[in-house]
């Protein structure tokens, strides 16, 4: 969570605060710019502080959580070719997303198919179990992985603050895939 902003005047004039011990950031008083100056540098420094968003690191719930699967077997996910079982929609979804990527991106270095996009999905619905967002089913989550995955093959890179996973499943001759 993040720290409270405190607003305080001392004998050198008024000020902002994150929390109780942090720096003071002063402004003249009566002067709106000034303050304005000073209570957006208090948020961000309140912003930074925050080591972590504390929505997105949520552990699972016990009911949630889940070791292996009787439809796939362990190790399914390890590759393209994993013969991993998912339902009709959201194979229907995944076959979409791999028409719709590899009609923007005809390169061969940037095209995906559907069983990377398979093992993705499986591997994100796992991760889902270790922890995720609140108010998110374990679709959304191995959905958002699914779409972050294509984001790194299109661009190569994560989007900011975000980490770059599956590097495995990137297709040959890709800058950022790795073979293990």
């Amino acid at each position: 969570m993040a720290e409270p902003i405190n607003q305080g005047e001392d004998e050198r004039g008024p000020y902002y605060q994150v929390g109780e011990r942090g720096r003071k950031l002063r402004y003249q008083k009566g002067n709106r710019s000034s303050r304005a100056r000073a209570r957006s540098r208090a948020l961000l420094a309140a912003r930074q502080k925050q080591t972590r968003n504390p929505t997105r690191s949520a552990p699972a719930r016990k009911s949630e959580r889940r070791r292996g699967s009787r439809t796939n077997r362990a190790g399914s996910a390890s590759g393209t070719r994993g013969g991993i079982k998912i339902t009709a929609e959201v194979e229907k979804a995944l076959r979409d997303k791999v028409e719709a990527h590899n009609a923007d991106n005809p390169q061969k270095r940037k095209r995906v198919d559907l069983g990377m996009l398979k093992a993705v999905y499986r591997r994100g619905a796992g991760a889902f179990s270790a922890s995720h967002g609140r108010n998110m089913t374990r679709n959304q989550w191995a959905m958002a992985r699914v779409n972050a995955f294509l984001r790194i093959v299109r661009t190569g890179r994560a989007r900011k603050g975000g980490s770059v996973f599956d590097t495995d499943l990137l297709p040959k001759g890709h800058p950022r895939r790795t073979e293990e």
